[in-house]
């Protein structure tokens, strides 16, 4: 049987190695979550399933006025335009409230959403609610 002895250095090393990976480790995790926590993705889930879920009920001629203004705040924080945080498109709900991120949900409904646009108050400036109108697909 072979002893081994370790040097005074070795078990240093190791330890400092161990905690540099855990340091580096929990560092990713919290910018995770410091990522996450920001509400830009949770927020661009959830508008998309609302609006989605809303056009699959609405019947044609329906006016629909959506409340978007805490996805307003975050779009303003990220420096996104407010008119570009809603698309609707070939059945698809798309909200971007940041540059690297937007989230798709599609509707089934057949029907033709021909006004789509936000709001804007008495100066002109854009008060987070969004106008949808629907019509019958000619």
């Amino acid at each position: 049987m072979v002893k081994r002895k370790f040097k005074r250095g070795e078990l240093l090393v190791e330890n400092i190695i161990f905690l540099v990976l855990n340091v580096a480790f929990l560092a990713i995790l919290v910018l995770f979550l410091i990522n996450q926590g920001s509400g830009a993705s949770a927020l661009e889930d959830a508008y998309s399933k609302q609006v989605a879920l809303t056009l699959d009920a609405g019947m044609p001629g329906t006016t629909i006025l959506i409340n978007f203004q805490s996805a307003k705040e975050v779009s303003d924080k990220n420096k996104i335009p407010f008119q570009d945080v809603l698309l609707i498109k070939d059945h698809y709900v798309t909200v971007k409230l940041s540059d690297k991120s937007g989230k798709s949900y599609q509707f089934f409904n057949d029907i033709n959403v021909s006004t789509l646009r936000p709001e804007k108050d008495a100066n002109g400036n854009f008060d987070g609610y969004y106008f949808i109108e629907l019509r019958r697909k000619v």
